[in-house]
């Protein structure tokens, strides 16, 4: 067949694609540099893609060193490419996303589209586009086996990249440690584009494993700043999976997905024309048509044609001749592949089951021959372009072509083969991961085979891939007996697996009809636990303490893992409200814990005590148990730092205005969990820290903290987890007023809650109470949604210990609402606990605040505004003089009035609390006095006025160049906390990049060229 290598003329895409006169510039040495280049030198920088964009299209595909730059060798094919027609709209939105890239903007682009609709093509004319304007490139293909070996993709996307490596030395051994993995190579990434741009290619995205999905989920936003740029590929459904899910995210975050249709009828003939050097006459496109549109099918079809004979050139002009005319792809597959010999269609059919590159030795091995026999085969394959051979392994050209030949294949061969396949790659060294599934999709015949291989790949991907794994097993079930001894414990590491997968419908469904079947004592244990687990992630603590109560009814006293099961069961009586159980619970794995070696039951016994009493109020005691439970860790290491008892300690610090103490506990604990890469205490940690900025009157901060801590749930697929954070940012868009927000953050919350999660339902009320107030629904409504505090103490002390300020809001809302016992029994509550803690500042302010307005009691007033200005909490000394500044004012004292109010009104100006400030503003036009508030200090959204101190703080430490990373540590934050900060500047300043942004710092300075 002979192939043109002239393209077809057509009109070209908009004038910034065509080419520049100017001459690009050397790209500078660091991306910081080129911000302090003058614009119009910049400018010629951008001119280089203009350059390069119509020649990439039009450039002859036959230099394969170049195809596909930083690809792995194999997917490499030793041909001609087909030409790229009818994608110049999509090619000039790749480059314009890689001119972005230039300037230092990150991003995430997804080309989507059926399989050999040219997805490829445009990937490797991106590479090579940026390759060749000095962008490296990182580029890997996933392969369908990739889904079951945790960390395959991305590790080969790191290794690949050109033409200067990424150096991941000293992070490869990391694998079960998940987040530190990811975190350790986000931070590669930072310093590697420091001095350059990279674009990181992921073919077939959708194959990529459990872990590479999740480092997609977390670093494509985490280096959106970064001159990064990911472009994915992938099928659309119904293939699923997740990376699949992983991508839908990254586009609902704000990646650009770009769907690639068939070709229309003019790239069709162009396409006809280059292939066949003819002209195509209406017979040829009529066959044409058979193709759908699609690229490679089209190829394909005309390949098979043309070695057929049945193509004929006349006069320049390509005629179909003969009648024998392919009805599918698979039909023209079989057709293109009859003039091979038998032995190399054997080869293809055992290569198709083998289902990712392979070597000679093992298709020989598959095909008892030995690998010298096998050679002449191996090279008729290549020379006719069905394999790529790369010196190493062998591969398909393309995946249509496997998995073509893979669905020829009847069943019973098939499965046959896979069972053969399953002996041969073990035998070869390769991963349990890998046996297992050729196993599985032999449909059994070996049932102690398949448990031993399953239990290898368990204990190889289980860390780090718990859906792989739960999957795995659940495969397994279905080829084992019911009657095999090894089910019962298959089906209990299935259900904890599907727990910490988030998957906890299955993981309940899956043990309670195991427990319903009958079960020995000890596998039943097993299934207990991993439903008290499956139970704890979704909240439902009434089933935790079910399942906890059950297994503990069937050990020994002295058995250790009693202890563990106490301590679980101890937090989920907290989530009931049970603190007396909870507290016994606490002490009884605590004990446990300690006589027998188990630390980690120990350290989590002692931490439910310590919340246990911050919630009925004996804060003193809450403190001195969450520092034993700290120092018992620090002494034992081990397993007991998992438990992270200093988030608990944390929340007793800041309950007792100890807001430094409170911070360090929380700087300590998160650098605790990068070093473990814990991922459940992420969402925890993200809340104390919220609590903590609120109670500082830092609400800007807070609204960040708890945004990231969402995003983190929803990067780690549990939303369960959010609630917590919902219902704070709900609280702080009421504060902002901002209700649009609000409503939407509680209806989130109550969505949650509606699906069983029953932990924080009172906090899902209380902020619904707060909503109707702010939305001036009548009081009895709001008081309607917060009834139960009337009447339950233990409610009402929690709430206190929880927000101080809580206590004076129920009561205003009570007395408006006509509800003096609900008023009275708040003031009553706040007096008990500001007693019992004496020396707690905003315990004795709430109490005295709570009473005042009960008793309408000036002297209660001012001794609530003197305690409140001992202590740390602005908003709650704002609000104070605000209902001091109220009564003052209906005393007579109105001067005094007036200047308590402008006190008020400027605490909440500096603390962001628009609507509070709002109505302290209308409380002074009710003294009589138009207060002007100065310039900038509420409500503006865009501006350099606008960023808040710690916005700034980040800001100016990126524009000197520090990763995110590097910010974090210099600042005592999260990573995601300065991403998240960063993200807030860029939209106020309304830039894209570090790069832009180190430039409007310099402008602003002065000290821009």
């Amino acid at each position: 067949m002979a192939v043109a290598t002239q393209s077809h003329t057509r009109t070209g895409p908009p004038e910034p694609y065509l080419a520049s006169e100017g001459q690009p510039v050397s790209v500078p040495k660091s991306i910081w540099q080129y911000a302090a280049l003058p614009l119009s030198e910049q400018a010629t920088n951008d001119d280089r893609w203009s350059a390069i964009a119509p020649e990439i299209r039009r450039r002859p595909r036959e230099n394969t060193n170049r195809w596909r730059v930083g690809w792995p060798a194999w997917t490499r094919p030793q041909h001609k490419s087909s030409p790229l027609v009818g994608r110049e709209s999509l090619l000039f939105e790749l480059h314009r996303a890689l001119r972005e890239t230039a300037r230092g903007a990150g991003g995430c682009v997804v080309l989507e589209g059926a399989a050999g609709i040219g997805k490829s093509r445009l990937l490797e004319a991106a590479a090579e586009a940026a390759g060749a304007a000095g962008v490296t490139v990182a580029a890997a293909r996933a392969i369908e086996l990739h889904f079951a070996a945790p960390l395959t993709t991305m590790r080969s996307l790191l290794q690949s990249v050109a033409p200067s490596g990424l150096d991941i030395s000293g992070i490869d051994e990391a694998d079960q440690n998940p987040q530190w993995w990811i975190d350790r190579i986000g931070e590669r990434i930072e310093h590697y584009v420091r001095s350059r741009s990279l674009l990181v290619v992921l073919d077939d995205a959708h194959w990529a494993d459990e872990l590479t999905a999740l480092a997609l989920r977390i670093l494509v936003p985490e280096l959106s700043s970064s001159p990064v740029l990911w472009l994915l590929s992938r099928r659309p459904a119904p293939t699923r999976g997740y990376a699949q899910e992983a991508i839908d995210w990254l586009i609902s975050e704000g990646a650009t997905r770009h769907e690639l249709r068939p070709l229309e009828d003019d790239a069709v003939f162009e396409l006809c024309t280059t292939l066949l050097g003819a002209t195509p006459d209406a017979s040829v496109l009529a066959t044409a048509h058979r193709s759908g549109g699609n690229p490679f099918l089209l190829e394909q079809l005309l390949t098979t044609l043309c070695s057929a004979g049945q193509v004929r050139v006349t006069g320049g002009t390509a005629t179909l001749v003969g009648d024998e005319l392919t009805d599918d792809f698979l039909t023209a597959v079989d057709q293109r592949l009859r003039d091979l010999s038998e032995p190399a269609r054997r080869l293809l059919d055992a290569g198709a089951v083998l289902g990712r590159p392979f070597s000679v030795h093992e298709v020989a091995g598959l095909l008892e021959q030995s690998a010298i026999e096998l050679l002449p085969t191996v090279q008729e394959a290549v020379s006719a372009a069905i394999l790529v051979d790369d010196g190493a392994e062998l591969a398909f050209r393309h995946d249509l072509i496997r998995e073509a030949r893979y669905n020829r294949l009847p069943g019973p061969v098939r499965r046959a083969l896979h069972r053969e396949a399953a002996s041969v790659v073990q035998q070869e060294g390769r991963s349990p991961v890998e046996v297992v599934e050729h196993l599985v999709r032999a449909g059994g015949h070996n049932d102690a085979l398949a448990v031993s291989v399953l239990r290898q790949a368990m204990t190889q991907i289980a860390p780090t891939a718990p859906n792989t794994a739960a999957d795995l097993i659940l495969r397994t079930l279905d080829l084992i007996s019911e009657h095999d001894p090894a089910r019962p414990r298959l089906i209990a590491d299935a259900v904890r697996l599907l727990a910490l997968a988030g998957r906890v419908v299955e993981a309940t469904r899956l043990g309670e009809g195991a427990l319903h079947a009958g079960l020995e004592p000890d596998d039943e244990l097993e299934l207990l636990l991993g439903l008290a687990e499956a139970a704890n992630v979704m909240g439902h603590s009434a089933e935790v303490v079910q399942y906890t109560s059950r297994a503990i009814a069937r050990v020994a006293e002295t058995d250790p893992i009693r202890a563990e099961l106490l301590a679980i069961q101890a937090f989920a009586l907290l989530d009931d409200m049970n603190d007396a159980a909870a507290d016994e619970a606490g002490a009884a794995a605590a004990a446990l814990g300690a006589s027998t070696g188990e630390y980690a039951a120990l350290v989590c016994g002692i931490s439910a005590r310590s919340v246990g009493a911050r919630m009925r109020g004996d804060l003193e005691a809450a403190v001195s148990l969450g520092s034993d439970a700290v120092r018992i860790t620090d002494r034992v290491g081990g397993e007991s730092r998992r438990r992270h008892p200093r988030l608990w300690l944390a929340a007793a610090l800041t309950a007792v205005d100890q807001f430094e103490e409170a911070d360090a506990a929380l700087v300590a604990d998160q650098r605790e969990a990068d070093r473990l890469g814990t991922t459940w205490a992420q969402p925890r940690w993200y809340h104390h820290r919220t609590t903590l900025r609120i109670a500082a009157g830092r609400l800007d901060d807070a609204v960040t903290e708890a945004e990231t801590g969402i995003r983190v749930t929803e990067q780690l697929c549990a939303p369960a987890k959010s609630l917590p954070l919902l219902t704070i940012l709900a609280q702080l868009a009421i504060q902002r007023d901002d209700i649009a927000a609000a409503t939407e953050y509680l209806r989130r919350a109550r969505q949650i809650v509606a699906d069983g999660h029953t932990a924080g339902a009172d906090d899902v009320a209380w902020t619904d109470a707060q909503l109707r107030e702010a939305v001036g629904e009548p009081p009895a409504e709001a008081l309607r949604s917060i009834a139960p505090l009337a009447s339950d103490a233990r409610l009402r002390t929690a709430l206190l210990t929880r927000d101080p300020t809580a206590g004076p809001r129920v009561a205003r809302m009570a007395i408006a609402g006509g509800d003096l016992e609900l008023a009275e029994a708040m003031s009553t509550t706040a007096r008990q606990i500001a007693d019992r803690n004496s020396g707690v500042p905003s315990l004795a302010g709430t109490a005295a605040h709570t009473e005042g307005l009960l008793h309408r009691d000036i002297d209660s007033l001012r001794a609530a505004v003197d305690a409140f200005r001992t202590g740390p909490r602005p908003l709650a000394t704002a609000a104070g003089l605000e209902d001091l500044a109220m009564l003052e004012g209906g005393a007579g004292h109105r001067s005094t009035a007036v200047e308590l109010m402008k006190q008020a009104l400027r605490l909440y100006a500096d603390c962001g609390a628009k609507r509070d400030a709002a109505r302290a503003q209308r409380g002074m036009r009710a003294l009589g006095v138009r207060f002007r508030m100065r310039p900038g200090s509420v409500g503006r959204n865009s501006g350099w006025e606008s960023l808040t101190e710690s916005e700034l703080r980040v800001v100016r430490l990126v524009a000197e160049g520090l990763t995110n990373r590097e910010v974090a540590e210099h600042l005592f934050l999260s990573p995601h906390t300065v991403d998240s900060h960063l993200r807030h500047s860029f939209a106020k300043l309304g830039v894209k990049s570090r790069v832009e942004l180190a430039r409007r710092v310099l402008i602003r300075d002065g000290r821009a060229s």
